[in-house]
């Protein structure tokens, strides 16, 4: 999950719909569930946890990452694979 966030992070920001806090992703929770093949119940306990850590919240469909390293840091997420310097096709 703090994976697909980081991932979402940085194509929104891509696209120019992000600021330095966060996006807004108007999806829900049951949605973001199904996304990653998880229960509803496991996505709301999780974005508890990251919550409690201080790295990021979602409410009234946006999220804002408090911590962007520590998330980073949590989903060992490197952003080298979305090729976000290649020039569009």
């Amino acid at each position: 999950m703090a994976h697909l966030l980081c991932e979402l992070d940085v194509r929104i920001a891509m696209a120019g719909l992000a600021d330095q806090d966060g996006f807004s992703l108007t999806m829900t929770q049951e949605d973001f569930a199904d996304c990653l093949g998880l229960s509803s119940v496991h996505v709301n306990r999780t974005l508890a946890e990251l919550r409690g850590r201080g790295l990021a919240t979602w409410r009234a469909g946006w999220v804002e990452i408090h911590d962007h390293a520590g998330l980073v840091a949590l989903a060992s997420f490197n952003p080298a694979y979305l090729r976000a310097d290649a020039a569009p096709i």
